[in-house]
């Protein structure tokens, strides 16, 4: 399928962003949207033990995720953050559902008391807490804030989802075809392509042409769509407009770097805004291009005569009042501090206590490297000495105790598993599946995503347990793929011939619940990666 294609092509630029890390990335050429986010602790202080965005490696994935999508539709936007905190001290939010009475009763507070919450009027303000919930955003023109909870099933990044609308874009179902753009077929929450075929062009899917086909698969691909069943990775060329027109309008609280548009023809005004831009490049350097982005629409242009502005950038962008909820299609429990079982209760505040010791170690670690870095630049201007790194050994003791604290936080978790029942021990399966995930141990994230899927039932959450236990498995062969090759590198003689055989594969412990029938499906995928033929979501 076509939206295959389209993942694997996002997935290579999200991987690329993993490795290269925001910090390197506010060097290349794009226009920064500042994000700030909080995470409303519990009146213990802690976050959930449990939930879709209740690490840092989650929350952290779907911003990267969400810049991967921007990248990949040729955006010039990009999510930047500039805070990323634990907020204490406003529990009476900690468990509010993602609504627009809670959203607009959480900004109210916050506007009233911003050093409290720590609310900022040059970024839009996430806040995460521990509701059961999606997550909401705002529209225009108070669109500073969205309220993320724990069980938003956008795939794979919810945030963007929530960023589309704050920055003027509905959903592809809103009103019957009422999205503000007339690149989009009319579309449906609850329908298939095929449907979406037949009500647009009076056919079913497979007899369209690709030109209808790949109408059919913007609307149903769209981040802005609730067709979760399948990466949600396209942005129509008009919803581009409208993030840019919106983009522009807020350019003095929200944007980093103003952007400067270029496009060709033009129109009389040329002011260089989205909707007035000017026509020539050289126009544009004209005007006095200074620590700002020259955003190019796709085209053919005439190289300027005047040189530009060194610490301005050049980025090229696509060449091709209703917010409605981000997608619930599960929901688990994330109070389970709380929970009626004393043995699982003990453990998830263990767990919470593990959780805050790992980030607070970091946090530390990165103030000492501050002062180390700062004192050090000292020293040299007083008397020059040989670059010495003082910094790497605080940092790898600093990473050592942070690898110690998420173990033990693990090993409570599977004390905490080893009492719970229904869905309080699914809760903490797949929280279990997550951090193994996420720490590179998919051996053991596979057995525990096949625990999820066997005991849920939520037709969605297994359905996206078992595409994540494909994907775990997909990863553990690639990495047994490259050892094979370096070893195969290694044993070939002058006429490069191999001298020894081959070593086996990795064997994959089976979970404590063998020969379930979901290891089956897992033996079982379709050749497009799909369990049993269904069309998986990818993680959030």
């Amino acid at each position: 399928m076509k939206w295959l294609l389209t993942y694997k092509k996002a997935l290579v630029i999200a991987i690329t962003l993993m490795l290269v890390g925001q910090s390197a990335l506010a060097a290349t050429a794009y226009v920064p949207v500042r994000i700030s986010i909080k995470f409303i602790l519990s009146s213990g202080g802690n976050r959930p033990a449990t939930g879709n965005l209740n690490t840092d490696a989650e929350i952290n994935g779907e911003f990267d995720w969400g810049n991967t999508i921007l990248a990949s539709n040729m955006s010039e936007f990009r999510i930047e953050k500039i805070q990323f905190l634990d907020l204490a001290g406003v529990s009476q939010h900690y468990n509010k559902t993602a609504s627009s009475a809670n959203r607009d009763a959480l900004r109210s507070d916050a506007m009233a008391s911003p050093g409290t919450y720590l609310w900022r009027t040059d970024a839009i303000n996430i806040y995460i807490n521990g509701g059961t919930g999606s997550a909401i955003g705002k529209f225009p023109p108070d669109n500073d804030i969205i309220l993320m909870n724990q069980n938003c099933s956008n795939t794979p990044s919810c945030i963007i989802h929530e960023i589309g609308h704050n920055l003027n874009l509905m959903h592809t179902h809103q009103g019957g075809g009422a999205d503000g753009c007339s690149d989009t077929i009319e579309d449906n929450s609850s329908w298939t392509r095929n449907q979406i075929a037949q009500n647009a062009y009076g056919k079913n899917y497979a007899d369209c042409t690709a030109g209808e086909k790949d109408n059919v698969d913007l609307v149903f691909n769209n981040i802005m769509s609730y067709h979760t069943s399948e990466p949600q990775l396209r942005i129509s060329t008009c919803q581009l407009g409208r993030v840019s027109t919106q983009g522009d309008s807020d350019r003095a609280w929200l944007l980093t770097r103003d952007p400067v548009y270029v496009r060709s023809p033009g129109g009389l005004f040329q002011f260089g805004t989205y909707i007035f831009p000017y026509t020539t490049i050289q126009a544009a350097v004209a005007s006095g291009l200074s620590n700002e982005v020259l955003v190019l629409q796709g085209g053919s242009y005439t190289e300027p005569t005047s040189v530009m502005d060194g610490s301005s950038y050049v980025v090229t962008r696509s060449s091709s009042s209703y917010v409605g909820n981000g997608c619930l299609l599960y929901t688990l429990p994330t109070d389970l501090e709380n929970s009626q079982t004393p043995e699982v209760s003990i453990a998830i505040k263990a767990v919470q206590v593990e959780d805050n010791a790992a980030r607070e170690v970091m946090r530390e670690a990165i103030a000492a490297v501050e002062t180390v870095v700062i004192e050090e630049d000292d020293a040299n201007k007083a008397a020059p000495e040989p670059e010495q790194d003082d910094t790497s050994p605080i940092l790898a003791n600093a990473e050592a105790a942070r690898k110690v604290y998420e173990d033990n936080a693990i090993s409570h978790l599977l004390d905490a598993e080893a009492f719970a029942t229904g869905e309080e021990r699914v809760a903490i399966l797949l929280e279990l599946a997550q951090r193994y995930k996420h720490s590179g141990d998919c051996t053991e994230a596979i057995g525990y995503f096949i625990l999820v899927a066997d005991n849920t039932t939520q037709p969605f959450l297994r359905e996206k347990a078992l595409f994540e236990a494909n994907h775990c498995q997909e990863m553990l062969e690639k990495s047994w793929g490259s050892l094979v090759s370096e070893q195969q590198n290694v044993n070939t003689d002058e006429e490069g011939n191999p001298d020894g055989e081959e070593p086996e594969g990795p064997v994959i412990e089976k979970s404590p619940d063998e020969g379930t029938d979901s290891e089956q499906q897992i033996e079982n995928i379709d050749e497009e990666g799909n369990p049993d033929g269904a069309e998986p979501p990818i993680e959030e």
